[in-house]
């Protein structure tokens, strides 16, 4: 239970992210002298960092006994920190504080237990299995290990305009915002665009960066592409890389030596190769049957 025992007592919310939109509910029963009254809250768009009341103080000699609060980021892009806090007149005391993820929410339950879900109403699991991972600071996974990686081993991934997928292995509750790929030998010649994303393993998008446009890929270079989005893995699995660039000379990247057969590589889950064609200015939404290639693409996230 979460009491308000005083006139002056409330429960407040502050969002970490400006823009946001989130939406709290609020029921509660009040107790005076033996005297039950049912009451609830439903607090207006919270759009900025200003905290905000979502339960109110009580009045006179009641007692407040908050028995369920519903905090529900409503946005359809935009992440944000959220705390709750009890003020007891002189101080303001921390309940809970998570980033919720757009969908996502944070409800507090009558036997005093906060439950974080992600968009579809599961609850989050944080024991993200050890993992060794050997890549560049900062890095959570790799689609192969970077110490393969040499600088003559330079991959053509695609014509202009062909999505690369690159399989890469995800843990439940990984939170990721950017893909990191390098260049080999090559450098772009007068790029377009040039998009990166992650697709899950029926070659759906669920996060992508921005189109990189005109902006220069110089060779033997190492790239930080941030997510338009933070993305929180829901399951653990396969998933994949996609990259595309549109440009009148791609970029080689870094990656593994193609092999002479790909007997194994063909086997499913294929695990690279080109997929949809004729790619300008965005990813598609879910990628085109991969065509197997015996060669592999480095690629990390963080």
């Amino acid at each position: 239970m979460l009491l308000l025992t005083g006139t002056a007592h409330l429960v407040r919310l502050t969002c970490g992210a400006a823009g946001a939109d989130v939406r709290v509910h609020a029921s509660w029963v009040d107790s005076d002298a033996g005297a039950y009254t049912l009451g609830s809250q439903n607090t207006a768009a919270i759009v900025n960092t200003t905290p905000t009341t979502v339960v109110p103080s009580p009045t006179g000699t009641v007692d407040r006994n908050v028995k369920h609060l519903n905090i529900t980021n409503n946005h359809a892009t935009v992440a944000t920190s959220v705390l709750v806090e009890h003020y007891d007149g002189t101080t303001y005391e921390p309940l809970m504080g998570v980033t919720l993820l757009p969908g996502e929410n944070l409800v507090f339950g009558a036997t005093g237990e906060w439950r974080h879900h992600d968009p579809q109403g599961a609850e989050y699991s944080y024991n993200i299995p050890l993992k060794v991972n050997l890549g560049i600071a900062g890095t959570q996974a790799e689609t192969m290990p970077r110490e393969l990686c040499t600088e003559t081993n330079s991959v053509v991934p695609t014509a202009s305009g062909t999505l690369w997928m690159q399989a890469i292995y995800l843990y439940a509750g990984q939170v990721l915002n950017n893909i990191i790929l390098s260049s080999a030998t090559t450098a772009a010649g007068t790029p377009t665009n040039a998009i990166a994303g992650i697709y899950d393993a029926a070659r759906n998008k669920v996060a992508e960066t921005a189109d990189q446009l005109t902006t220069a890929w110089a060779a033997n270079t190492t790239k930080t592409l941030g997510l338009t989005a933070a993305y929180r893995v829901p399951t653990s699995g396969l998933y994949y890389i996609g990259f595309y660039m549109k440009a009148s000379t791609i970029i080689t990247m870094k990656g593994t030596t193609a092999r002479t057969a790909n007997q194994l590589a063909g086997a499913a889950p294929i695990l690279q190769g080109t997929s949809t064609t004729g790619l300008t200015t965005s990813l598609p939404a879910t990628a085109a049957a991969i065509t197997v290639s015996n060669a592999s693409l480095y690629a990390a996230v963080s």
